[in-house]
């Protein structure tokens, strides 16, 4: 049996990354903070939506047995421990004392069964679990998940897109499979609901009665321990980049996200403002349709990575400022140290003119036009692509760009297949396993990839091996990428982001504003 963390063990290790010795919360306590957020969550149900804008949401008002911290690394957050059986197969939890829920209720053994057991049964994040057999209530303080089959099962649990999230099993009993709504959104983070007027604001008040978890210093990642500073924290929709920088300068927002990048030399010389930039944000890259009858094969592939100069393409999409990319192969970034692999890197950034015209006389094209699928929605995106179709055209492949609104870039490339080359991004994974949805055989987003090495690999991925025989296969995962191509990737995109500089504390991480442990110094 193998015992994670207790106290003792997080008062040695997990601290380091979380706060230094002389951490004080809040500058102030009071106030209002105003974030104006690019688009507006579709639920406030946390298991029911996979989306960046629910998940920015649902950390301020729930938690789960488990999340991330500052260096991607899974620590505790309603658990107190747990123990893992030998055969991995069996993981126990212990609960933290003295939870309380948003109604007043304190959290006990059956809120986590019910919750996770609804999770398993209607979240569209349900598929991570498929190897959990039964989740079941020992006693009020301890909970038991038995497995099929050994997986990575923490890291799962730990995922914030959906959230594993925490609701009283009253709340569970009544809804069931429907969306919970209103007053019923009860979780037990440092915030709890107030309203959702859908496209206009979410409002979260500070919840006097959440306990902080005392085991660390300070705030990291996605838990740690957080404390609500200011009394209210809004969540206002403005989709025009024009409008969030206004407001910003203004004062109307403290907080603005996704500021397009040809503002901040402007938004810099703001003394009442301060620019953040977003590291690690996107990485640019390009999804192949492998039904298509030039893309499926391989010397075709390898001729539009040889055509690439990928900081010339990053450069255009950050607009030549240097500061707001990165040149690099591994698909997990540099930050993410458990998981970045340079395996593969010899492929990468070696454009070759020769090459292509070698490797696509040996795939035997002779000019056929190619269409690319892209948006305007991203401007980075676009910008992206509208340079990776002149290198392209410039070698001789005949690119054909065609512009679309996101929403339906991704309809169609999900279910048409007239087109073989779709310009997206990828956020942040924080677990190899999230790659298998563009990397196996037979799902959606793999676009007819399948390569019998990669499936060997994945599953080593997504096994319960120790987490550095699980590197070593995510190495070979890396090292078929970039021989096979199943996708194309670009390098890293970051993005600014801005605040007044009367909110104090703040900290860019991921894709989620933290406001927990931030000040509002405003009068």
């Amino acid at each position: 049996m193998k015992t994670m963390p207790t106290s003792a063990v997080l008062g040695c290790l997990l601290l380091a990354g979380a706060a230094p010795a002389a951490y004080a919360a809040c500058e102030v306590q009071g106030g209002k903070i105003q974030a104006a957020m690019t688009t507006n969550a579709s639920t406030m149900d946390a298991i029911l939506s996979t989306t960046n804008a629910s998940r920015q949401v649902a950390i301020y008002l729930f938690e789960s047995l488990v999340t991330y911290d500052e260096n991607y690394q899974v620590i505790p957050q309603l658990a107190e421990s747990w123990v893992r059986s030998d055969d991995g197969l069996t993981y126990t939890f212990t609960l933290r004392d003295g939870i309380k829920f948003h109604n007043g209720k304190t959290m006990t053994a059956d809120d986590v069964t019910a919750s996770v057991q609804r999770f398993l049964k209607v979240s569209p994040g349900a598929g991570r679990f498929k190897n959990v057999q039964s989740v079941e209530t020992i006693d009020p303080k301890t909970v038991k998940f038995t497995l099929k089959a050994d997986f990575p099962f923490l890291s799962n649990l730990a995922i914030p897109s959906p959230t594993v999230a925490i609701y009283p099993a009253d709340i569970v009993a009544k809804y069931g499979d429907k969306e919970v709504t209103g007053a019923d959104i009860i979780g037990t983070g440092p915030y709890k609901l107030n309203r959702w007027r859908p496209d206009v604001s979410i409002s979260m008040s500070k919840f006097p009665d959440y306990v902080t978890d005392t085991r660390f210093k300070g705030p990291t990642g996605f838990g740690g321990a957080r404390t609500a500073c200011a009394d209210e924290v809004n969540f206002l929709p403005v989709p025009e980049e024009a409008a969030r920088v206004a407001g910003l300068q203004t004062g109307d927002f403290d907080y603005a996200e996704a500021l397009p990048i040809t503002a901040v030399p402007q938004l810099e010389g703001d003394k009442a403002l301060k620019i953040e930039i977003v590291k690690p944000r996107w990485a640019i890259l390009v999804e192949l349709d492998h039904k298509d009858p030039w893309v499926s094969k391989k010397p075709f592939r390898k001729a539009l990575e040889a055509a690439i100069n990928p900081e010339q393409i990053l450069q255009a999409a950050s607009f030549g400022r240097k500061d707001y990319y990165r040149v690099q192969p591994s698909i997990f970034f540099p930050e993410q140290k458990q998981w970045y692999s340079e395996a593969g890197a010899q492929a990468y950034n070696a454009p070759n003119a020769d090459t292509v015209k070698k490797l696509l006389a040996e795939a035997g094209y002779n000019g056929e036009p190619i269409t690319f699928i892209t948006n305007q929605n991203y401007s980075w995106m676009f910008k992206a692509s509208q340079a990776l179709a002149a290198q392209w055209q410039k070698a001789g492949i005949n690119v054909k760009l065609e512009l679309m609104d996101w929403p339906s870039q991704i309809k169609r490339a999900q279910e048409k297949t007239d087109w073989g080359i779709n310009q997206t991004g990828w956020s942040p994974r924080l677990d190899p396993f999230q790659t298998l949805s563009s990397l196996q055989c037979g799902t959606v987003s793999a676009f007819g990839y399948c390569n019998q090495a990669m499936e060997g690999a994945l599953a080593k991925v997504n096994s319960g091996l120790p987490d550095d025989e699980r590197k070593k296969a995510w190495a070979e995962v890396q090292q078929i990428v970039w021989d096979d191509l199943p996708v194309l990737r670009i390098g890293d995109y970051f993005e600014p982001e801005g605040t007044r500089t009367t909110l104090k504390g703040y900290i860019p991480f991921y894709v989620t504003p933290r406001f927990w442990d931030v000040s509002q110094t405003k009068k």
